[in-house]
């Protein structure tokens, strides 16, 4: 699990001060490149190694507005591998109260550049390791 921390920006929001929804899906990619900072796998390291992960789903479910000037925290958790796929999970929270505002999932695979599937427990065993143990502690 891991905590990222974000204030809407007034370009996030429409003319009533709330975030547009579409920002939220930004919101779980920053928190996801910080979740695989945090765990020690850098996205910015994957990639110059080769490894694509695209979008292959993602969803938000929506519970209370965010208005500029709130501080929401994102926690997000592994919540699958395989060895070809990877996905996360969602809280948007409201960093005063601690209420609910959205939730959301996405799913990713594992590409090399040139669109190929990689089994990260067969050609990257390192990055496998530490998937396989961030799963484990993240359904606990």
């Amino acid at each position: 699990m891991d905590i990222y921390e974000r204030t809407p920006h007034y370009y996030e929001t429409d003319q009533m001060k709330i975030v547009h929804h579409s920002n939220y899906i930004r919101w779980f990619e920053e928190a996801r490149i910080h979740y695989l900072d945090a765990v020690g796998m850098s996205f910015a390291e994957q990639e110059a190694s080769g490894i694509v992960c695209p979008v292959l789903t993602v969803d938000a479910k929506y519970i209370q507005m965010v208005r500029f000037g709130d501080t929401v925290q994102i926690i997000t958790r592994l919540n699958l591998y395989n060895g070809l796929r990877y996905g996360f999970s969602y809280e948007v929270r409201d960093k005063a109260t601690g209420e609910l505002r959205c939730t959301g999932t996405s799913t990713h695979c594992f590409l090399d550049t040139e669109g190929k599937i990689i089994k990260v427990k067969r050609d990257y065993l390192p990055m496998h390791e530490v998937l396989t143990k961030y799963l484990a502690a993240d359904q606990q």
